[in-house]
């Protein structure tokens, strides 16, 4: 092999490493993922389809700004989370803790006795090999800031940024769950018009 050719191989490679870690792109869809919480109950991404997803991914060192995203989530849409009982939820709200970053000598056992004993405000899904932020090219460690996404009812990824909480973003997150949201409400109300079922409190 000439060195030219060498040459062309090495920034081939590069190029592709670069591709490779890439975020999930807007318009593309979520990679599916299955994972736990504390309580052991297993949450799919694929079985959540015909609800609105927003996922906040960190580490335990973002735990702090995972939970004032959580905290508003919960004060703005709390009516629309698990809202219709035996019903496909209309809205679903997740941290993603990568958990691998954690001292090994903290058994997971333990782990999982602090989060019932001091809950999240959403539930949060346990990443423990930090595969889940492997499969979305997650950079929490890097930026230094939660990841957010926004999953919409067809499982497609509309919304993604690396973000700490503040007022101007979480208004635009708002606006856009809201849309989406009032998307669902018409759909659900006009399939239980018949049997006179509001799916969707209003606010």
């Amino acid at each position: 092999m000439s060195i030219a050719e060498r040459l062309f191989l090495m920034i081939f490679l590069q190029l592709v490493v670069v591709s490779t870690a890439s975020s999930i792109t807007v318009g593309a869809e979520a990679p599916d993922f299955r994972l736990q919480t504390a309580d052991s109950k297993t949450h799919q991404l694929h079985e959540m389809r015909g609800s609105v997803v927003f996922l906040i991914a960190g580490n335990r060192k973002l735990r702090k700004e995972d939970n004032q995203w959580g905290e508003a989530i919960v004060a703005d849409f709390k009516k629309w989370i698990n809202n219709a009982k035996g019903a496909t939820p209309v809205f679903r709200c997740y941290i993603i803790g990568n958990m691998d970053d954690v001292p090994k000598f903290i058994s997971r056992q333990f782990i999982k006795k602090q989060l019932l004993k001091k809950p999240p405000p959403v539930p949060l899904l346990l990443d423990w090999k930090g595969e889940v932020h492997q499969q979305y090219k997650i950079e929490c460690k890097k930026r230094k800031k939660p990841s957010l996404y926004i999953v919409d009812q067809q499982g497609k990824v509309v919304f993604h940024q690396y973000s700490k909480f503040n007022r101007q973003t979480y208004d635009k997150i708002r606006q856009l769950l809201r849309n989406l949201l009032s998307q669902s409400n018409s759909t659900d109300s006009q399939k239980s018009s018949r049997s006179g079922v509001d799916l969707i409190p209003s606010r």
